[in-house]
């Protein structure tokens, strides 16, 4: 596995804060989506329906044009397992659409399963 590019622990509520090179507008839709073993886990969606869908959020940054927040709730973190985990944002503007490079990251353990 490459060097991890994001940690994110299982049964925590993290923002992921993804620098664009573009600042979409309010209607283009963007999807991220989290994977293991090749398989698609949870996606989230702005302005589109996501499949697996997670619970969490996906906003740009009303401060910084071009800042993507997504945010994963508990029941996000616990879909995915301890270990590699990729990342991929697709996005579809006025002009097209596009597939982002995968981001490498890895899952921590959970000392105690379960939402608090």
């Amino acid at each position: 596995m490459r060097t991890p590019q994001f940690l994110i622990f299982r049964g925590s509520t993290p923002t992921l804060e993804l620098a664009l090179p573009l600042v979409p507008a309010e209607t283009d839709v963007i999807y991220l989506t989290l994977s293991q073993m090749d398989a698609p886990v949870l996606e989230l969606a702005r302005n589109g329906a996501a499949a697996p869908a997670g619970t969490g959020s996906l906003d740009l940054s009303q401060e910084e044009p071009g800042l993507l927040l997504a945010s994963l709730t508990q029941q996000d973190t616990l879909r995915l397992k301890a270990g590699a985990c990729r990342l991929q944002l697709r996005i579809r503007t006025g002009e097209g659409a596009d597939t982002f490079f995968p981001v490498t990251g890895y899952v921590g353990e959970a000392q105690k399963e379960g939402e608090i």
